[in-house]
């Protein structure tokens, strides 16, 4: 992952978390008030340490190692280990032995990801039901277009006919 998509991944994630609201809260937040430049942060056109730096502490469980490098897992407490979730493995120490040697799951990974998947496929789903809305709408039209047309040669008949009723009656008369 680069490093402006953690960037962009942890932006999204500390508002999902109600940490900020928004691109420029976070701007205000780091003290940084040229937008422009913060876009540039954000997008991966600008770099800086001090950002990156600044960024990771506005959130405890950011991890910084993950943000700088893309070591280990986003979030302290998280571990990238294909499953999830913390593994212990062994003899575990404490009041409690009857764990000893078993594997359990502790701290189940970050599901933002999985949530944003859901939320690209919905929206992706959305666009494809507008497209064919706007391609029904569209065939609707054609023929409003063609029902028309025909009544307007229908009209053009129908004062041809009138004219020539007209005339025959004018005829007639004199």
């Amino acid at each position: 992952m680069t490093e402006n998509t953690r960037i962009k991944t942890i932006v999204h994630w500390l508002i999902s978390q109600g940490i900020i609201s928004s691109q420029q809260d976070l701007g205000e937040k780091l003290g940084i008030s040229n937008k422009s430049y913060l876009s540039q942060l954000v997008n991966g056109r600008a770099t800086s340490p001090d950002f990156i730096n600044k960024l990771s502490k506005l959130s405890a469980q950011i991890n910084s190692e993950w943000l700088e490098t893309g070591e280990g897992a986003m979030l302290i407490g998280s571990q990238d280990n294909h499953g999830g979730g913390q593994h212990f493995h062994g003899p575990i120490t404490g009041p409690n032995p009857q764990f000893a040697g078993h594997d359990f799951t502790n701290n189940p990974p970050c599901s933002f990801g999985a949530e944003i998947d859901k939320i690209i496929a919905a929206m992706t789903a959305q666009a494809d039901l507008t497209k064919e809305a706007h391609e029904l709408t569209r065939r609707a039209q054609d023929q409003v277009d063609r029902a028309q047309a025909q009544v307007d040669v229908a009209q053009q008949q129908m004062n041809r006919l009138l004219s020539i009723i007209e005339q025959k009656l004018n005829i007639d008369m004199a």
